[in-house]
């Protein structure tokens, strides 16, 4: 009896050590998306469907420090965001192919019937949605690169 419960626990942790080095390889073959702006590195939540840009960040309780949120659209356009159902400040980065355009800061959550909208100016294909105060913390301006890392 004794040796059937040792066999079984042998099984049982070969499998365990299994699943783990299987989840591993699998998170090294799949990195999570991210891009660079003055060699800060921002890991990206995607929106890249219309239903993803709607829902945008309203509703959700935080983002984590070095998180944001990247809005990709297949083509330039003038694009307009507001702050509708968010529970925290943020900046909005809008992106020209890889050249930041413009940054909206601070902008402050507005609850469900949001009064301010805010506008790219010019036509835009990403937008990157950050922590407010990112953008300052991290020296981000104007005319700075950005570098894609999302497959």
């Amino acid at each position: 009896m004794k040796k059937k419960l040792n066999i079984f626990l042998f099984i049982f942790i070969i499998l365990i050590l299994f699943c783990v080095v299987f989840f591993i390889a699998k998170q090294q073959k799949n990195p999570r998306p991210y891009l660079t702006i003055n060699n800060t590195k921002v890991n990206l939540i995607i929106a890249d469907t219309p239903a993803k840009q709607v829902q945008g960040l309203s509703y959700q309780k935080d983002l984590g420090r070095d998180e944001g949120m990247l809005f990709i659209f297949s083509q330039k356009q003038n694009l307009t965001f507001w702050m509708k159902d968010m529970n925290f400040p943020l900046d909005i980065i809008w992106i020209n192919d890889n050249k930041i355009i413009k940054i909206d800061k601070n902008l402050s959550p507005e609850g469900e019937s949001p009064t301010r909208a805010y506008n790219s100016k010019i036509p835009v294909n990403y937008v990157l949605e950050v922590n407010a105060g990112y953008s300052d913390a991290h020296n981000i301006k104007v005319g700075d690169e950005v570098k894609y890392f999302l497959k």
